[in-house]
């Protein structure tokens, strides 16, 4: 099931939480026609302080979107307790991607389900085709994750997001930039880093990532 999502398009099972007090909601003046939710995860970060509700979605309109979510802690009788947001700056068509909700633990200890709303925008920004991607295992049950700017341009930098199951539960969350000059990657750059370090032990994982204009 080990997938690295935008290069290999496939169906993931969805495991909803939450899903009864799921919102999915769409600006009434944005041209998008549609985000499809792949997956839901609510995960305990190592750190025992935070917990992520992940989301897995896939840009199934015509156009290169730029897409923001805000998730929202809720007690028992609906009222919400903490909010955060998080984005995808620039959403190719057709791609799959993250998105997540962190929580710090002590917030939300009264709450009883989370909901999100997503909403998105056309973006000319949308630098996918330029790089390439390539995901290999390192040491310490860790995750070597390699971009190349194919392009003539600097690029922002790659955001790599990640899942780790084991025996089909979700585990671990992590993420990653790869650039080598601030927040970008230089044109013909290539650069490498790691995920899943010193993450509790998984047998599967799931990989989206994006790329953006030169920030």
């Amino acid at each position: 099931m080990r997938k690295i999502y935008g290069l290999i398009i496939a169906i993931a099972v969805i495991i909803s939480t939450f899903s009864n007090s799921t919102i999915i909601s769409y600006a009434a003046n944005k041209t998008a026609e549609g985000i499809k939710i792949e997956g839901e995860y609510l995960i305990s970060d190592i750190d025992g302080i935070h917990t992520r509700y992940v989301v897995v979605a896939k840009n199934t309109s015509d156009k290169d979107l730029a897409v923001v979510a805000k998730f929202y802690a809720l007690k028992a009788n609906g009222n919400p307790i903490k909010s955060v947001t998080d984005g995808a700056s620039a959403v190719k068509s057709g791609q799959s991607f993250m998105l997540y909700g962190q929580f710090k633990k002590k917030d939300i200890e009264d709450a009883a389900s989370f909901s999100y709303e997503i909403t998105v925008t056309e973006t000319t920004g949308c630098r996918y085709d330029e790089v390439g991607f390539d995901i290999e295992a390192g040491l310490d049950n860790a995750l070597e994750v390699t971009g190349t700017n194919y392009s003539s341009e600097d690029v922002g930098c790659i955001n790599v997001r990640s899942v780790f199951f084991k025996d089909g539960e979700a585990v671990a969350f992590d993420t990653v930039n790869i650039g080598d000059a601030a927040y970008s990657l230089r044109s013909g750059s290539t650069n490498t880093q790691e995920i899943g370090v010193l993450l509790p032990e998984y047998d599967d994982y799931l990989v989206t990532y994006f790329v953006a204009d030169e920030l």
